[in-house]
């Protein structure tokens, strides 16, 4: 899927559903589902008074045309279908089926999927936004290291953002643990610099009996840190490969044709 070059006209999502009701309809009947069930969501869940649930629905369709109108509009990238297909669809999959319907609790394996998920196409888009400012295709060592620092950075912060969310709206976004045993230099009683291993029988907060100690999110924190680290590995290797495949192209925003020319001009 390819359009001219963006910067005129009216706002860019207006503009951009209008140009895919001209050149790809499945695209854009496709967005027109997602954003009318999306719609429905947040009225339903306005309806009930789940602010929380209302605030995540609508962030979800705003992130839905984030990579679009983002690279579109403000970039001057051209975003194909595959790319704005995954975008979507992974938003959906991170703040409807994993926050408000509980698939993070329900399914152990869901937070880890996203998480390789998102590594992945960070380390494709870092790579992708850089060939674009320079016009050329990067050399394998520089798509491999901008790959993995881009997706690393894209990781911090979204850490950095469960974290501010947990502190100042009481969420629950770093997930809590149960640990059976903790090491810990503050709980020596020689007081030195020597960490010990803690291993209570039993554990009883207000008098009731938990079945251990509360791990409150760092291991959440880093074991997802970790998991986006390897999708982003994994996004390093796809690059490796000569000539690029069809969809991984299509997973990377690109310069318009129009755009290219005008550099070259300029």
């Amino acid at each position: 899927m390819t359009g001219p070059l963006p910067g005129t006209g009216g706002p860019g999502l207006f503009r951009r559903m209008k140009r895919l009701r001209a050149e790809c309809r499945g695209l854009y009947l496709y967005h027109l589902m997602l954003h009318g069930a999306l719609l429905c969501l947040t009225l339903w869940k306005l309806i009930r008074g789940q602010w929380g649930h209302v605030g995540l629905s609508m962030l979800t369709m705003a992130l839905c045309d984030v990579p679009s109108v983002l690279g579109e509009d403000a970039l001057r990238l051209r975003v194909d279908a595959p790319l704005d297909i995954t975008a979507s669809l992974f938003a959906v999959c991170a703040n409807v089926c994993g926050e408000i319907l509980g698939f993070y609790l329900r399914f152990p394996w869901w937070d880890v999927m996203l998480h390789v998920v998102w590594g992945f196409l960070a380390g494709l888009l870092g790579c992708a936004f850089l060939e674009a400012a320079q016009r050329f295709r990067l050399r394998p060592a520089a798509a491999v290291l901008t790959a993995l620092g881009f997706a690393a950075l894209s990781g911090i912060l979204w850490e950095f953002f469960e974290f501010t969310m947990d502190a100042i709206f009481v969420w629950d976004m770093q997930k809590d643990a149960w640990l059976h045993s903790v090491n810990s230099v503050l709980l020596n009683p020689d007081g030195v610099n020597t960490a010990v291993v803690i291993a209570p029988e039993s554990v009883v907060v207000d008098g009731v009996p938990w079945p251990g100690l509360l791990d409150p999110g760092l291991r959440d924190t880093m074991s997802d840190l970790l998991i986006n680290f390897l999708g982003s590995v994994l996004a390093a290797l796809a690059l490796l490969l000569r000539p690029r495949p069809k969809l991984l192209c299509g997973l990377m925003p690109a310069p318009f044709p129009d755009a290219k020319d005008e550099s070259n001009e300029d």
